[in-house]
């Protein structure tokens, strides 16, 4: 089911859970933390997921910290499970909330992924908006989120056909 996200969100968001690994990355240098996490989706959309973990609270916090707001250090380096398939993504925490004593809960912006990443989570994402039930007045918005990431999976598509023709025309000199 969609939540209510006009006015909130670019992209609806369904709700969906899928099993997700994430690591701290720091926003500049790129420098990965050694600590790794593991929590589900409580929902996902083409460009943000919600995600939410058991965790001590108290340890958590200064960690939860470092990843939001003006001085944020991390970024999240997360892997979400599709039917087997591992899609990796960067994502930014835009919100957090401790739910004590043992709930982390996250809104995550997915900040980018490889080429093929994002061809496997948009096909994903456009295939569950097809098959989720629609509240009333959402029709008009998802069709057009559909169609922006249709314009977006081809153009993707162009520019690597591009670099083939390139690689192709290059080896062959």
């Amino acid at each position: 089911m969609f939540d209510d996200w006009i006015g909130r969100r670019t992209h609806p968001r369904i709700d969906m859970n899928l099993p997700v690994r994430f690591g701290l990355i720091a926003v500049k240098g790129g420098k990965r933390r050694k600590a790794r996490f593991s929590g589900e989706t409580m929902d996902v959309s083409m460009k943000g997921l919600g995600i939410r973990m058991n965790c001590q609270a108290l340890q958590m916090i200064p960690i939860a910290i470092e990843m939001m707001g003006d001085n944020k250090k991390y970024d999240l380096e997360i892997g979400i499970e599709l039917g087997g398939e591992m899609v990796s993504v960067l994502g930014e925490v835009r919100w957090s909330l401790f739910e004590i004593p043992h709930l982390l809960k996250m809104g995550v912006l997915i900040k980018g992924m490889g080429h093929e990443e994002e061809g496997k989570w948009m096909r994903f994402i456009l295939e569950q908006y097809r098959e989720t039930p629609l509240k009333a007045g959402t029709t008009s918005r998802v069709m057009e989120s559909i169609q922006m990431a249709s314009s977006h999976l081809n153009k993707a598509s162009d520019r690597i056909s591009q670099q083939v023709r390139s690689y192709g025309v290059k080896a062959g000199k």
